[in-house]
């Protein structure tokens, strides 16, 4: 690899800097391939001498807090696909016992204001019909009448 080979190719690597930065860098490592051929290296020894520019485009890039990102390839991404696939099994389950789970808390929440409702309708419809009816069963007995009498009230206790 040539000089001017070298440096296009670091430009093209240092293209997330910005035109100042990299010309900046570019500069930079042109009077340092420079100095290496003013020390008796021909033009591909001192760009041997100076690395890949691949490799110092990353390390300007960590410097200045960059972060590059890899775009994964094919193979990475099919990979990946068939992880999921077939780990569907095992996540998939794990997804659905955590779904109803939180489905059954749900329910289980709404469960206490559904038994506290129909209590209170059963008590006060119950207690209601307890007292409405005690007149009608006097043939049995005053005891019995009482009886129903106090059964009602307390469910309108209950109901209430």
């Amino acid at each position: 690899m040539n000089k001017k080979e070298f440096l296009s190719s670091l430009k093209k690597h240092l293209h997330l800097l910005g035109d100042k930065d990299s010309d900046r860098f570019i500069e930079y490592y042109d009077e340092m391939i420079e100095d290496y051929q003013e020390d008796g290296y021909s033009e591909e020894e001192a760009v041997h001498q100076v690395g890949q520019p691949a490799m110092i485009a990353e390390g300007i890039m960590k410097e200045q807090g960059i972060k590059t990102v890899q775009v994964p390839t094919f193979g990475e991404k099919a990979t990946r696909l068939s992880i999921l696939i077939l780990g569907f099994p095992l996540w998939g389950s794990i997804l659905a016992t955590v779904f109803l789970l939180i489905l059954s808390v749900y329910m289980v929440i709404w469960c206490i204001p559904l038994v506290t409702g129909a209590l209170t309708l059963t008590g006060l419809l119950g207690g209601f019909w307890s007292i409405i009816g005690s007149p009608f069963i006097f043939q049995d007995g005053l005891h019995v009448v009482v009886t129903q009498v106090g059964v009602g009230i307390l469910l309108l206790g209950v109901g209430y």
